[in-house]
């Protein structure tokens, strides 16, 4: 798959972020669709274009949200690398529960350092209070949608490569 037409799914899962996954929420933690979105090319395409989608996601997230700039590039870059080590090391079998568990732990990982770089740039800001609240459910929700996203992408993928 061309580079242009992951970009654009992350285009995509942004728009549907903002206009759909608002009404949408449990206990006031919403689905990061993209995020799961970088997860799930990162385990197809690898670290290399895990890094390149990481950051356009993550600078997609920063240019939407209220949040200092440039920090969801950075975290969301890490994340993609990450995914596409994982994806590197482990066996092709099974792939849509690796992602699954794949998502949880690196959702947790996302916000710890979101929650941390934020910490640092806010004086008032509880990482602790606000990490125990909401990683957990994020985790959870996000890990619940990666499946779904993962096969729906993989199908995408294949049937462009027709």
């Amino acid at each position: 798959m061309k580079t242009w037409m992951k970009i654009g799914i992350i285009v995509f899962a942004q728009l549907i972020e903002l206009l759909l996954v608002n009404m949408v929420n449990v206990d006031a933690v919403k689905p990061d669709l993209v995020m799961i979105t970088i997860i799930c090319l990162s385990f197809l395409y690898g670290s290399k274009d895990g890094i390149i989608i990481g950051f356009i996601g993550g600078l997609l997230k920063d240019v939407f949200s209220v949040n200092l700039l440039g920090t969801n590039a950075l975290v969301k870059t890490v994340i993609g690398y990450i995914s596409g080590i994982i994806r590197e090391k482990i066996f092709q079998q099974h792939l849509v529960w690796i992602v699954t568990i794949a998502t949880f732990v690196l959702t947790i990982l996302n916000n710890t350092f979101v929650y941390y770089l934020l910490g640092i740039f806010h004086a008032n800001y509880d990482f602790i209070e606000i990490f125990r609240k909401y990683s957990v459910n994020h985790a959870l929700i996000n890990s619940i949608l990666a499946p779904f996203i993962f096969i729906s992408i993989r199908k995408l993928s294949v049937y462009i490569q027709r």
